[in-house]
């Protein structure tokens, strides 16, 4: 674990993300592993800043073999609701806006930025646990449900998580779509999801 501190804010470097970014840039050779990172930093410093505009104060910023982590002083769920959904859906905010501000170009190069910046928006708002559309629900379920129909809501949500993962990995792989990058972010998914049952 590499950390240094800038501006206040800790920033580590797990090992895990250096192994991870050379091994997709190893089988990619293209440049798309670069491509993807930066457009997920993007999609993190669009969270950055809504918890800046919000006030919530951040402590780290992890990047790590399964992506980038942003770690504020308390949890958002317990920011007013309106706070947390900007918080939670900033980030795909900020990826729908870079697809659209890069769409207009006439770059080929950049209008694949582009691309990747809306399926990565889109992605990241799936009713999936650890991603942002699932946070959004989590956070819906806790204001809007008593604490006992809540703890059920969220083990039948986990449950649901794990089919839909093992059916697109089976689906994916029986039909030899994908690639190497979505595999490994669906293993890790449904490792989450497991864990947590």
């Amino acid at each position: 674990m590499f950390e240094l501190r800038i501006r206040g804010i800790d920033v580590r470097f797990d090992f895990s993300f250096f192994a991870t970014v050379a091994l997709l840039t190893l089988l990619s050779g293209d440049g798309y592993a670069i491509m993807g990172l930066t457009v997920c930093l993007w999609h993190e410093m669009g969270h950055f800043a809504a918890m800046r505009l919000c006030g919530v104060r951040v402590n780290r910023l992890v990047l790590y073999g399964a992506g980038i982590k942003i770690v504020p002083d308390k949890a958002v769920d317990f920011t007013p609701t309106g706070t947390a959904f900007l918080i939670y859906l900033a980030g795909s905010g900020a990826n729908f806006l870079a697809a659209v501000v890069l769409y207009i170009s006439d770059n080929p190069a950049v209008r694949l930025w582009a691309a990747v910046n809306g399926v990565i928006g889109a992605f990241n708002l799936l009713p999936l646990q650890y991603l942002d559309g699932g946070k959004v629900i989590l956070l819906l379920i806790r204001r809007l449900c008593d604490y006992e129909r809540a703890c059920r809501l969220e083990q039948w949500l986990r449950g649901f998580n794990v089919t839909i993962i093992i059916i697109v990995l089976v689906a994916f792989t029986a039909a030899g779509w994908g690639n190497f990058t979505l595999y490994l972010t669906l293993c890790y998914l449904l490792i989450s999801a497991i864990s947590c049952q």
